[in-house]
């Protein structure tokens, strides 16, 4: 899978293991939630359209566990959907809506053993073109949110089976490209947020994982602010969202720090240390069009 990191010891699973999934109405989420199902787990979708995570759960096969189909939601927007799986909608950067969805987490699961912050959006923009407001959204929404939902999902990952955090970062949150510094700004961001909650989390046997992804075929282009129509990239070599999202699980069964998607990526950042004019030279071969190394 391109990891740099030796895979951590395997460990017996537990049937009808609980998984939460933020950003779960399309892309790597929805992917990750789609295989999660068909893996057994019960599934929590959280996202801000409930009619995008409707249309999922009514794909999902029903979980293993009798009761929840059953539980009766306290709120119209939370609560099992069509196929029994949990529907969650919130914003992760609104506390209110946030908290909602935890206690309807609470009382229908009563715990987590796998806890997936995915939730982001992208903004594809120099600096010239940067809009305040857009980028705070961005920031609100990659950096705030995932620490929030940490702040909320911690209680129940302590009561968790054998518990896993995965952070959904991104190749950029280990090198900072052009065109794209507030989204990599915020990925660095969650990459050591990871870092920290590792060992703030030590004591409780939580195993939290970074996962760097590289470029991955889903709507997320399309869909981010690009004020002034900058190319997107060759999606010739990139990776689809359901390999990232068997990668999530690999991850729940055999936890690692740090997993990386493109090893060239990693090692491009590690180059940015101790060489970081020749990795600009190389980074901006490599992107090619307008985008040249400084000559100074």
């Amino acid at each position: 899978m391109g990891s740099e990191n030796s895979a951590g010891p395997a460990r017996p699973f537990p049937a009808d293991r609980r998984i939460l999934i933020t950003g779960a109405s399309s892309g790597i989420g929805a992917a990750t939630a789609r295989a999660a199902a068909a893996a057994g787990y019960r599934v929590a979708l959280l996202a801000r359209r409930r009619d995008a995570l409707e249309r999922l759960a009514a794909e999902l096969p029903a979980p293993a566990a009798p009761g929840l189909a059953r539980r009766a939601a306290t709120d119209n927007r939370n609560g099992p959907g069509p196929s029994g799986h949990l529907i969650l909608e919130a914003d992760v950067g609104d506390e209110q809506t946030l908290a909602q969805a935890f206690d309807m987490l609470e009382e229908s699961f009563g715990g987590l053993d796998l806890l997936v912050n995915n939730a982001g959006i992208g903004y594809r923009a120099r600096i010239e073109e940067l809009d305040a407001p857009h980028a705070r959204r961005v920031l609100d929404t990659n950096v705030i949110g995932p620490l929030l939902v940490a702040r909320a999902g911690l209680p129940l990952l302590r009561r968790g089976q054998l518990p896993v955090l995965v952070n959904v970062s991104s190749v950029l949150g280990r090198r900072g490209v052009p065109g794209q510094a507030v989204y990599g700004a915020s990925k660095a961001a969650l990459s050591s947020i990871g870092e920290a909650l590792r060992l703030e989390w030590a004591p409780d046997g939580i195993a939290v994982c970074n996962l760097e992804p590289a470029l991955t075929a889903t709507g997320f282009f399309e869909a981010q602010a690009n004020p002034a129509g900058l190319p997107h990239p060759d999606f010739a070599a990139s990776d689809s969202a359901d390999a990232v999202a068997r990668i999530i699980l690999q991850l729940d069964a055999c936890p690692r720090p740090e997993t990386s998607l493109r090893r060239k990526w990693r090692l491009l950042a590690a180059l940015g240390l101790f060489a970081p004019r020749l990795a600009d030279r190389l980074l901006a071969k490599n992107l090619g069009g307008a985008w040249r190394a400084p000559a100074r």
